[in-house]
């Protein structure tokens, strides 16, 4: 019984277009599953384009050229105007006589508010016109058209029946509406059909306006085409949104009506099925996955869901994209997964009340179930879930036994069986309670009295080696503060390192500190390493560097010829691989916390045209241009001025380095509600998509062929990176491969959390 009201009140949900919004979803995701279909071949669109309103003048363009147009168009099978005409004009009568000479056009007429036909402005235009209305979804999705309009004491058929019929001479057949006798205050629709696209923007055919008036297309070419004129320049004419415009790439009026005429050429409009046939389907769907989710274990019905609805989409993909036939999904994937879950409810049932008869069994054999006299009588099934005393007294036994197993499992997992880990547990009472083989022998080895909670802590003072006052560790375990985490040094047996991870474990409302040593030997001394490589190329690698630079500059200025060539390039290799070092050094600076990060009040704007500035002669070198773009006002953010500058710099000469001659860097800054962001952008090389969330890696380059011989050592992005972010800043990228990159950096307008009053070189 269940089963048939959900089923009933799904459908009725559906029929009253409660799913549209589900349906249009999955109808969309067909077509761009499908993509394009071949369409009519002797459909043309000529197009105002661009190059029209550029050689013709501004819109609205004259009549006369629509004239000049059909002369050459003489020999074209149908000419369709996808343009209202309602408004008279000089060139009318020169358009007349083209239009009489041609014999085969059709006009667009319209219906406004008041129920008034706007007709073309030339007479003998209203021989053939046709309305140009179109069905726009919720979402403005166009899917469907009607071919006929009924109102007042006529009908007004659609612009693409009426091409239909010039073209092929066959007389399109309307439905009459039963109940039609010339309504005044409204119409009625007839003769719809779901259309079915052949494809995105720029499927059929198209040239330009300007073209054919040009005479670059011989009349023989329009030898019984249907060409269809309308606006296809940006701004000018009317866009619609199809299926196919998943990108928001909107489709011109006139080729959405060229959709529409190909389906009526070729007689194939997508055909949906009937309701009450989708129903029965529907109901047949659910009786035979009732049956099998019911006879099914409940692991097997988790997997025989998804491929039911898999199928299902499948067999309704098939239906659309080979035999053009819509069966909306929406309902047929609601109904079956009601019914997963009803069969699953039916299960749940029966699985409570054997639970019931184990919560019972289990009462017996508590380790400290307490009194019991207070206790709900249990209900079986899932019924008691609904009821007050059912909860509680199954709550009652789940939070005994989830007590008792919660205490064994916590101390046997987290110090019992730990061999990797030194454990140590105190009581209540302060008192050590428990306490592993390694925590033991550690402490037993660096004289750490450890019986009580109070002289483990004294004794840990002089080993701690993190700022932390430990003092209070223990009175904070006990009122039930969070983990307390700080490393410390054992110096025997053997030096070594730990975490140590200080937490409080609650049972009954008691506390009991726990102490976990965790071994970090290692990576303490992978620390110190690094602290080593630093020194040593600070130190050891750079100061002889600079000497070699500092003689080779002398030795440039002093030699003469190929010797001196070789001087130049001694000093440039390098004065680059001191660069590298400096970059180096201060990522590892800026990732060690050892870089002084000077937050002051500044004004970007300052920093950015500094760095343009700076880099206005290797870019000119490269012959790129380069521009700041910023505002005259901005408000200030919290930066180090110097090492945001030099970001600044890294980004600009990136995208110099990676720009083509004739090429153009823009640093553009932008003020934001709540950040100010600086964007970066340059028309280069790009970058490939799956190296975008790469590139601020260290030591990373692209291995594209074009970016092969252009120096680099693959820091400056990660210097970038670190210094932004020590800032509070976020840094991210946006690239087309072929097209260009845009860097961003965002600082927050806010100075909380970035600066210390006190302490202004936060480390």
């Amino acid at each position: 019984m269940t089963v048939v009201v959900l089923v009933t009140l799904i459908l009725l949900a559906d029929r009253i277009g409660f799913f549209n919004g589900m349906n249009n979803y999955f109808y969309d995701l067909y077509f761009r599953l499908r993509g394009p279909e071949e369409p009519a071949k002797n459909i043309v669109i000529i197009a105002i384009d661009g190059k029209t309103l550029k050689d013709l003048g501004r819109w609205p363009i004259r009549r006369l050229y629509y004239a000049s147009l059909l002369k050459r168009l003489k020999e074209a099978n149908t000419v369709a105007f996808d343009i209202m005409m309602a408004e008279p004009s000089a060139d009318d009568a020169a358009l007349e006589e083209s239009v009489r000479e041609q014999g085969r056009v059709v006009f667009p007429a319209a219906i406004d508010d008041n129920m008034a036909v706007t007709y073309p402005a030339i007479p003998v235009a209203r021989d053939r016109v046709g309305h140009i209305h179109v069905e726009q979804g919720i979402d403005g999705v166009v899917r469907e058209v009607y071919h006929t309009l009924f109102y007042k004491n006529g009908f007004l058929p659609s612009f693409s029946s009426v091409i239909f019929e010039s073209a092929t001479g066959i007389a399109f057949r309307r439905t009459m509406p039963g109940h039609f006798q010339g309504q005044v205050g409204s119409i009625t629709q007839s003769d719809g059909m779901t259309i079915n696209y052949c494809g995105g923007p720029g499927t059929f055919e198209r040239i330009s306006f300007a073209d054919v008036l040009a005479g670059m297309y011989p009349p023989s070419f329009f030898r019984n085409k249907i060409c269809l004129v309308g606006v296809t320049a940006t701004g000018v004419g009317e866009i619609l949104l199809t299926p196919f415009s998943q990108e928001r790439r909107s489709t011109p009026g006139v080729e959405v009506q060229a959709n529409i005429l190909s389906n009526l050429l070729l007689g194939n409009a997508i055909r949906v099925v009937p309701y009450w046939i989708g129903s029965i389907c529907a109901i047949f769907l659910v009786l035979l996955s009732f049956l099998c989710f019911l006879h099914l274990s409940e692991l097997r019905t988790a997997v025989l869901l998804p491929l039911m609805l898999l199928c299902l989409a499948a067999i309704t993909y098939a239906l659309f994209s080979v035999l053009n036939v819509w069966l909306a999904p929406s309902a047929f994937f609601l109904t079956i997964l009601s019914v997963f879950f009803v069969s699953y409810a039916f299960k749940f049932n029966e699985a409570v009340a054997r639970l019931d008869r184990a919560y019972t069994a289990a009462l017996l054999h508590l380790r400290w179930h307490g009194d019991q006299d207070g206790q709900e009588p249990f209900q079986q099934g899932m019924r008691a879930l609904l009821t007050p005393g059912g909860v509680y007294s199954k709550a009652q036994v789940l939070g005994n036994i989830t007590e008792q197993l919660i205490f064994e499992k916590q101390l046997t997992d987290t110090a019992v069986f730990s061999d990797v880990q030194g454990v140590l547990l105190f009581g209540p009472g302060r008192t050590l309670v428990l306490a592993n083989n390694l925590s033991a022998v550690l402490c037993e080895e660096n004289f750490v009295d450890i019986r009580t909670v109070d002289t483990f802590m004294k004794n840990l003072t002089n080993l701690v080696l993190d700022k932390v006052d430990i003092g209070d560790i223990a009175e904070r375990l006990y009122s039930g503060e969070h983990r307390v985490t700080f490393n410390v040094s054992f110096p025997a047996p053997k030096k070594k390192f730990f975490k140590l991870d200080a937490s409080p474990l609650t049972i009954q409302d008691k506390r009991y500190p726990l102490f976990v040593f965790s071994d970090i030997t290692t990576l303490k001394e992978l620390e110190i390493l690094k602290s080593h490589v630093v020194s040593l190329v600070s130190h050891e690698i750079k100061t002889p560097l600079l000497s070699i630079e500092g003689f080779s500059e002398m030795l440039r200025d002093s030699l003469e010829g190929e010797m001196k060539g070789y001087a130049v390039i001694v000093q440039r290799e390098s004065a680059r691989l001191i660069r590298f070092l400096d970059t180096f050094l201060d990522i590892s600076r800026i990732e060690g916390g050892q870089q002084p990060i000077r937050m002051a009040p500044a004004v970007l704007s300052d920093a950015v045209k500094e760095a343009v500035y700076e880099l206005k002669a290797f870019a000119e070198e490269r012959g790129i241009t380069i521009s700041a773009e910023t505002p005259e006002e901005i408000s200030r953010v919290m930066i180090d001025r110097d090492l945001t500058k030099q970001c600044f710099i890294n980004l600009i000469e990136n995208g110099i380095k990676y720009s083509q001659r004739g090429k153009v860097v823009t640093a553009r800054l932008v003020e934001e509600v709540d950040h100010v962001r600086i964007d970066i952008i340059d028309h280069g090389i790009g970058i490939r998509e799956e190296e975008v969330d790469l590139v601020f890696d260290k030591f990373y380059r692209g291995h594209s062929d074009d970016t092969r011989e252009i120096q680099g050592s693959g820091l400056g992005l990660t210097f970038v990176k670190e210094a932004v972010g020590a800032q509070g800043g976020k840094v991210s990228v946006e690239s087309r491969y072929g097209e260009g990159s845009k860097f961003s950096i965002l600082f927050p307008k806010t100075l909380r959390g970035m600066v210390d009053e006190e302490d202004p070189d936060r480390r």
